[in-house]
């Protein structure tokens, strides 16, 4: 049995910021020069945090107390916000991403596809 499902999912565009090498190694050598005082910053700056600017002066001037440290590594932590509706310069949807239309659904009848995601709507 042959699948029509749409074989790519939609990207999801979230808040995730490219800090630049400079940014990344200086908040890893700081956090080793600290012995890993300012580590949930360099967290933050690796992984592309939007607010890993806040997360560092956070942590700078409230790390001394553990909750300060563990708050601001929580922050760093997080899984970043996907951004809906939020037009994005240049950003154009999947070439390969399936029109819109009735699709067989695996658990029979069919399933409506808008061209973005799956509405729920149901036929038998």
């Amino acid at each position: 049995m042959s699948e029509t499902w749409p074989a790519v999912q939609p990207t999801v565009l979230t808040d995730q910021r490219d800090p630049g090498g400079a940014v990344v190694a200086l908040a890893w050598v700081s956090a080793v020069l600290t012995v890993a005082y300012m580590l949930p910053w360099a967290i933050a700056a690796s992984r592309g945090r939007s607010n890993q600017g806040t997360i560092g002066i956070l942590n700078l001037l409230l790390g001394w107390s553990l909750i300060g440290w563990i708050v601001t590594l929580v922050m760093a932590c997080q899984a970043h916000t996907p951004l809906i509706g939020v037009p994005v310069a240049g950003y154009a949807a999947p070439a390969l991403a399936a029109p819109a239309g009735w699709y067989p659904s695996p658990t029979g009848g069919q399933e409506y596809w808008d061209g973005v995601r799956w509405t729920g709507h149901r036929a038998p």
